[in-house]
């Protein structure tokens, strides 16, 4: 009886804090009554000479109820590019915390499709393209609390101009600026930085919901995606960045164009993300004694 009313081995039990990330659907168990919940939709995608795309919608709930049966979880895939026709980019997948009261984030909006001056609307929205002429506001909004709008884009001239950035967590898109030629799109609207609860391990150094970046039609005018997985659009000159336009993976980051339109480069949004935080969890391997059972049924962390 040493050990407190049972007999058997040494226990080693960890308690504190206990992190679970999702990066493909599964089903989650939880420890406690209890937990932090991030739920990041997937990015939005878009074409090469398209505008930024916006991020996966981003909700974080503080201590939201957790039930002591399974709970579905569904994360959310980038939205689709295209680097040349049909010219029409996907939006963002939702992304799913399944518990009593479902936490569902919205897919990110896809950048404006040829022809078409509007960005999609989504979790954040996608810019606008150059427009008939001037500046172009028909942006794509974002949804209240997961994200914010994309930026406007602008007419150069009667052939090219620049596009609008997309819309992220934290800001909105960048304004494409009036000018000179050659200047670039609007920069992706910032995520935001989790990890004072999370850690700076997941996401982007911990950000999540960076917007897409915008391009310039001539594409001279490199821009840069918002931090938190937002793509960035390169240039056509030699020795420029490829392969960097796509959303970062788990963080909703949206996509961007990349002028040069190299079908070989990626256009795609970022998957989501489903990150869950249970405080004071008591994990053990071995038999319980009566009294670590006692302690944990009286601070309500015992599971059965």
């Amino acid at each position: 009886m040493a050990n407190g009313g049972i007999i058997g081995p040494p226990v080693t039990v960890f308690f504190g804090d206990q992190i679970t990330q999702f990066t493909s659907p599964g089903n989650y168990s939880a420890y406690t009554p209890q937990g932090d919940v991030l739920v990041v939709a997937g990015g939005g995608g878009t074409w090469t000479a398209g505008s930024g795309a916006g991020a996966g919608g981003v909700i974080f709930t503080p201590a939201h109820p957790l039930p002591t049966s399974s709970i579905p979880v569904t994360i959310g895939a980038g939205g689709t590019g295209v680097p040349n026709s049909p010219f029409a980019p996907g939006n963002g997948s939702p992304s799913v915390f399944g518990a009593a009261s479902p936490i569902t984030s919205t897919g990110g909006g896809a950048g404006t499709a040829d022809g078409g001056f509007a960005g999609e609307p989504g979790g954040s929205g996608a810019g606008a393209s150059y427009g008939p002429s001037g500046s172009n506001t028909n942006v794509g909004s974002g949804t209240a609390g997961q994200g914010n709008n994309g930026g406007n884009g602008y007419r150069l001239a009667p052939q090219f101009g620049n596009r609008g950035g997309g819309g992220g967590k934290a800001a909105t898109g960048g304004n494409a600026p009036s000018g000179p030629d050659g200047s670039p799109g609007g920069d992706g609207g910032a995520g935001t930085d989790y990890s004072p609860t999370f850690g700076s391990q997941y996401g982007d150094n911990g950000y999540f919901g960076g917007g897409g970046a915008g391009s310039n039609s001539r594409g001279n005018g490199a821009s840069t995606g918002g931090v938190g997985g937002g793509g960035d659009s390169p240039t056509t000159s030699p020795g420029s960045p490829t392969g960097v336009e796509f959303g970062q993976a788990n963080t909703g980051g949206g996509g961007a164009p990349n002028p040069n339109y190299s079908p070989s480069q990626s256009l795609n949004g970022g998957s989501g993300v489903v990150l869950i935080k249970e405080a004071n969890v008591a994990v053990a391997s071995g038999v319980f004694s009566l009294n670590e059972v006692f302690d944990y049924v009286k601070a309500n962390n015992w599971t059965n």
